[in-house]
């Protein structure tokens, strides 16, 4: 079985990498005339803005990444413009934009004719896979109709995954705990921001897989395989936002539809836990060392992603010239999320599973088999953050999303306990 699994995992991400890079090479054979037309008919919501924007001013909790959608994706959208090198393999591997000396919004000021200095920017070290989507939907339409069309999509999504859950377990409590998870990831920044849509949308589709084919996924043959691939994706499409997220979510969505074989014993169940997040950080590990292999290969070496790779890891891990402490970086994460309508739905969801189970008058027993396993999984954000100190400080006006993971554990733990105690032990 391992070496079967070992197997299926190289396998798994050369042919990742392989169709990956490919995917990227397809799109950058696309003509940019017409996606450059397309953004820079929608620019002018990005005239005089503010780099982090909030639509709820004073709280992070809504605040936009505008900077990144217009320094770095819009940006890598556009490229290569009138004079510059197209060859798609190359593109595909450095993926790069032209970056203007001492200012922001790159793209804005590219298509707006801004005649300051600029230099070929080569953002190597990640894979910029959110391209593969992006570009063919520009060439369609104008910017702002990508973004409603993200929005519609994640709508839709989010309704079906809602929906799914109660049909599969015949009660409210996985649909709840989602809620709650999708709360705190915030889905209206989501919707806004092609920065943030990215694990927003991995983890949609890896829920909706999941609900739709639970009992097709052997939970010792499979289910590695499939967090493996989770892990590869996010890190394909992602920037190093919160990607837990896309672990986490659809791990507790699974762990509640496959509760009578993953979770007869607390220790089985917390196994299969580590289990599986070693599988999914075999994907995102292996898949971002990839890219830096591919870049170093495809640019003849005048590229080292993988140094430039391995030293950013030192840094974003709080080992470099910044240390923060991981007490401070957990509170300043919590402090965002913490706001007052977080704060008093959480408060209503509590007060309602109290008084359900007064009402039902049965005494409440924690079955450590179910909640002890669920609760691990809500410590794995602790985790990340802990070895993530530099980037979770840095930037926790987006990582504290991770948090989404610990709040659906926490609801659901209290679910499996008050819920289930009130309907007499009944599981589902």
């Amino acid at each position: 079985m391992i070496k079967t699994l070992i197997k299926r995992t190289i396998l798994t991400l050369l042919i990742g990498t392989v169709l990956g890079y490919l995917a990227l090479v397809a799109v950058y054979a696309l003509p940019t005339g017409r996606i450059r037309e397309n953004v820079k008919n929608s620019l002018g919501q990005y005239e005089g803005m503010s780099s982090n924007p909030e639509w709820s001013v004073g709280y992070q909790y809504t605040l936009l990444d505008d900077y990144t959608d217009v320094t770095f994706i819009l940006a890598n959208a556009i490229f290569p413009g009138e004079g510059d090198d197209a060859n798609p393999f190359l593109n595909a591997a450095i993926v790069p934009h032209h970056d203007y000396v001492g200012q922001n919004n790159d793209a804005y000021l590219e298509l707006t004719d801004y005649d300051g200095e600029s230099f070929q920017f080569n953002y190597v070290r990640y894979w910029h896979g959110y391209l593969v989507p992006l570009k063919p939907l520009l060439l369609l339409m104008s910017l702002n109709n990508v973004r409603i069309l993200n929005f519609v999509f994640e709508l839709i999504m989010m309704a079906v995954i809602l929906q799914l859950a109660m049909k599969k377990t015949g009660n409210m409590r996985l649909g709840a705990a989602l809620t709650a998870a999708l709360i705190a990831i915030n889905p209206v920044s989501c919707a806004m921001n092609f920065q943030y849509a990215a694990v927003m949308n991995v983890t949609l589709l890896a829920l909706l897989a999941v609900l739709l084919c639970h009992d097709k996924i052997d939970i010792t043959k499979d289910a590695p395989i499939l967090f493996l691939i989770i892990g590869m994706t996010v890190v394909y499409v992602d920037f190093l936002t919160y990607p837990i997220v896309s672990f986490a979510l659809p791990l507790l969505t699974y762990m509640i539809l496959k509760k009578k074989e993953l979770l007869s014993s607390a220790k089985k169940g917390i196994l299969a836990v580590i289990s599986y997040l070693v599988f999914w950080g075999i994907g995102y590990v292996g898949m971002w060392g990839m890219k830096w292999i591919v870049g170093t290969v495809i640019s003849g070496g005048k590229e080292n992603a993988l140094l430039e790779g391995f030293e950013q890891v030192v840094y974003r891990s709080g080992n470099g010239e910044v240390h923060y402490g991981f007490i401070a970086t957990v509170l300043e994460n919590c402090r965002i999320l913490f706001v007052k309508p977080v704060l008093l739905a959480a408060v209503i969801a509590i007060v309602a599973a109290v008084v359900i189970a007064i009402r039902n008058k049965k005494n409440i027993k924690i079955n450590a088999a179910v909640v002890l396993p669920i609760l691990f999984v809500g410590l794995i954000p602790f985790m990340w953050y802990f070895g993530a100190r530099e980037h979770s400080m840095d930037h926790a006006y987006f990582t504290f999303r991770n948090l989404a993971g610990t709040i659906m554990a926490v609801v659901l733990a209290v679910g499996e306990t008050v819920f289930v105690s009130a309907d007499s032990g009944q599981q589902g």
